[in-house]
């Protein structure tokens, strides 16, 4: 008896991770959109006031991240450049969650979270000093 309910619950475990396991990698390649490219928009700090018009160029770095290079102005005069890697950690309806940090000389850890699809990517980026927002979308 105890052996044909083993067999039993082994068979069944078996089968709903068979099932699970092709659900997520039919999900995986049907919601992950190519988020290759260049994107424009703009940044706005919410704890200054701040903003200005940013670029984003996002490069692929495996299945599951994206480098992204960010472009902009500070005080529409001083330029600034930085690097962050985003990765893909979930999703919330139709859009891709990444996150990610990067430190930046003189102003601390900044931590991002932003949702993307296609055509939009904004995100919400906390640190010490700041928070605030980018609203980019891919350029035409």
């Amino acid at each position: 008896m105890f052996f044909k309910f083993s067999a039993v619950l082994l068979f069944s475990s078996l089968i709903f991770s068979s099932v699970c396991y092709s659900a997520e990698n039919k999900l995986d390649k049907t919601i992950k959109p190519d988020l290759s490219g260049i994107w424009v928009g703009n940044w706005f700090s919410d704890g200054s006031g701040h903003k200005g018009s940013m670029k984003a160029n996002f490069s692929p770095l495996g299945d599951d991240a994206y480098d992204v290079t960010f472009t902009g102005r500070f005080f529409k005069v001083f330029p600034f450049r930085y690097k962050a890697t985003l990765r893909i950690s979930g999703m919330e309806g139709n859009k891709l969650v990444l996150t990610g940090n990067q430190r930046l000389l003189g102003f601390g850890t900044f931590e991002y979270r932003a949702l993307v699809d296609e055509t939009s990517f904004l995100a919400n980026y906390n640190s010490k000093r700041d928070n605030g927002r980018f609203e980019l979308y891919r350029s035409k």
